[in-house]
C-alpha cells in the first residue's frame, strides 16, 4: 500500500508541477523582454525608426507633441464624478529633419498633471516655437480599440483619408509611468516569479519521485514504531469515511488526506480527544453555507488536526467508530471538556486516557457496519 501511496502522491505532484511549470513559463517568457530592458537600461525612444517600434521599455525626450486626442478617467460610483488620470497626446517616431524622412505618428499617455505643460508644448509647436523638453519613461503598447478610435478621429478631423492615416501613423502609444524605479522593479519581480515557479515545480518533481512527500507519513509509522508490513495490513482493512478513500479508520492508524500529495496517519493510541466541528459562512450577513470537520488531538502535538468531512453524519460516524473502538478517546465537545483540557492537561488525560487499557481491537467493523461495536480485543 505504500508503494500505491507513493504513485499517488507523485502522480499528484507531477499534475500540480506540470501547471505550476506551465504558469511559470508562461510569465517568465510574457516578462523577458520588460525584464531585460529593466535590467539593462531603456531604449532611446529617439533613436528608433518606425519600423523597429514593438513592445520596449523606452525613455523619451519629448520637445513636441501635435495635441491630445483623448483622455482617460475613473467615475466614483457615488457622485459619479469623473476624475481624469491621464491623456493621449499626438507624437512622431524616428528623426524629422530637414529631408522630412524616416517618422510616422503615434501617441504617449501622460499622466494628468503634466496635461497644462503639455497643451502648451502642442502650441508652441503648432507656432514653429521652442519649449523645454520634458521627460517621460514608460512601455510601448498597440492601441485597444477605443484608443484606435479617437486615434483615427484626430486624423479624419484633419481631413486625411484611410489610407493617408495607415501610411503616416503606427497604431502604438508610450504608456508612460511615473515612477520608474517601481516599474522596473515590478517587471524583475514578475519575471522572477516565473523562474522561481519552474524551478519549483522541478523540485516538487523531484521530490515526489523520491518519495519525499511520505516523509511525514514516514515519521507517523514511526511514532508507534510499525513495520510497512503491518502498515499495509491495516490501510488495507482500514474503513473508508469519505468520498475516495480520502479518510479511513483502521485498527492502528486514522489516515487523512489519503489520496493527496501529502497523506498522513494518526496513531489511534495516541488519540486522547476528537469532536465535531461546524463552521457557518456568511457574506454579508447572509448565510452561504456550512462545512464540518472532525478536531482530533493527539499526545504528540498540543496543536489540533482538523479533518475536513463531507457532511454532520460522517462526522458522527467518525466519532462513535472512535469512541466504540478506542475507548481511552473522549469523543464530543463541551465547554466543560475544553476547560478542562486547557487549564488542566493531566486532569483530561486521566478521564479516559490514562485510566483505560490500549487495547487494539482485533475486530474491526467493516464499511457497511459502521456502528459495529468491537469484539475481540489484543493488547498492542
Amino acid at each position: 500500500m505504500l508503494k500505491q501511496l507513493k504513485k499517488k502522491s507523485f502522480l499528484r505532484s507531477l499534475f500540480f508541477s506540470i501547471i505550476l511549470l506551465i504558469a511559470g513559463t508562461a510569465l517568465a517568457l510574457f516578462h523577458l523582454q520588460n525584464a531585460f530592458y529593466s535590467a539593462f537600461g531603456y531604449d532611446n525612444f529617439g533613436d528608433l525608426a518606425p519600423e523597429e517600434i514593438r513592445s520596449q521599455l523606452v525613455d523619451v525626450e519629448l520637445w513636441e507633441n501635435y495635441g491630445c486626442f483623448m483622455e482617460s478617467g475613473t467615475q466614483n460610483t457615488s457622485t459619479r464624478k469623473v476624475s481624469i488620470d491621464n491623456y493621449y497626446y499626438i507624437i512622431y517616431t524616428g528623426n524629422m529633419d530637414d529631408e522630412g524622412i524616416d517618422y510616422k505618428y503615434m501617441a504617449i499617455r501622460v499622466p494628468a498633471k503634466y496635461g497644462d505643460q503639455m497643451d502648451i508644448m502642442a502650441e508652441n509647436t503648432w507656432n514653429y516655437m521652442i519649449t523645454s523638453p520634458l521627460t517621460f519613461s514608460g512601455k510601448i503598447k498597440k492601441m485597444d480599440s477605443d484608443e484606435m478610435r479617437y486615434f483615427k478621429e484626430y486624423w479624419q478631423d484633419a481631413e486625411l483619408t484611410d489610407e493617408e492615416i495607415e501610411e503616416m501613423t503606427l497604431p502604438y502609444y508610450i504608456e508612460s509611468v511615473e515612477y520608474k524605479t517601481a516599474q522596473r522593479v515590478l517587471y524583475l519581480a514578475l519575471f522572477g516569479a516565473g523562474i522561481l515557479m519552474i524551478l519549483w515545480s522541478i523540485f516538487r518533481t523531484v521530490k515526489a519521485a523520491g518519495g519525499g512527500y511520505l516523509r511525514k507519513l514516514y515519521q507517523d509509522m514511526a511514532q508507534i514504531g510499525c513495520s510497512e508490513k503491518d502498515f499495509d495490513e491495516d490501510f488495507r482493512t482500514a474503513a473508508s469515511f469519505a468520498k475516495k478513500d480520502m479518510i479511513k479508520i483502521g485498527r492502528l492508524f486514522t489516515y487523512y488526506n489519503v489520496n493527496t500529495t501529502v497523506p498522513r496517519a494518526i496513531p489511534n493510541t495516541k488519540i486522547i480527544w476528537a469532536y465535531q466541528t461546524t463552521t457557518t459562512h456568511r457574506t454579508n450577513g447572509i448565510k452561504t453555507g456550512t462545512t464540518y470537520g472532525v478536531a482530533v488531538y493527539t499526545t504528540i502535538s498540543k496543536a489540533a488536526i482538523n479533518i475536513p468531512v463531507e457532511s454532520e453524519a460522517k462526522a458522527q460516524l467518525i466519532l462513535h467508530r472512535l469512541s466504540s473502538c478506542f475507548p481511552w478517546i473522549v469523543a464530543g465537545y463541551s465547554d466543560d471538556l475544553a476547560n478542562l483540557f486547557k487549564r488542566d492537561s493531566a486532569g483530561f488525560l486521566n478521564l479516559r486516557y490514562n485510566t483505560v487499557d490500549h487495547v487494539l481491537p482485533d475486530y474491526m467493523p467493516p464499511d457497511n457496519d459502521p456502528y459495529g461495536a468491537q469484539q475481540e480485543t489484543v493488547t498492542k
